[in-house]
């Protein structure tokens, strides 16, 4: 009950900040500890277009041995590249992907 009272406390607070404060334009999002965003390893099989590529999962298996590639290819966008011009990360990169929305992305500058 008390956190309960403690976090409408906080909430009317940034409420009443956001009110008063003269242009402040900010957004912002809070996840619980079940609703982070999970990542796996995958490896990049060919360019699909642009800055999108189709890859795969892979899975470690063995320190120092190669990552075995499991599970259906899937297309990924690199955001680390423009969205207007051809992508440069050669097939065979290793990449952590997330889950966005409906997209899977990663960062791998080139």
């Amino acid at each position: 009950m008390a956190d309960n009272f403690a976090q409408n406390q906080q909430q009317q607070f940034v409420e009443r900040l956001l009110r008063e404060s003269p242009g402040l334009n900010e957004s912002s999002f809070v996840t619980s500890a079940g609703g982070k965003t999970l990542g796996f390893v995958a490896k990049v099989i060919s360019k699909y277009d642009y800055n999108y590529y189709n890859v795969k999962a892979v899975e470690i298996d063995v320190v120092g041995d190669i990552p075995t590639v499991i599970g259906n290819k899937v297309i990924a966008v690199n955001v680390a590249e423009s969205f207007t011009s051809q992508g440069n990360l050669p097939a065979g990169s290793y990449v952590i992907i997330f889950r966005i929305a409906d997209l899977y992305v990663f960062y791998a500058p080139v």
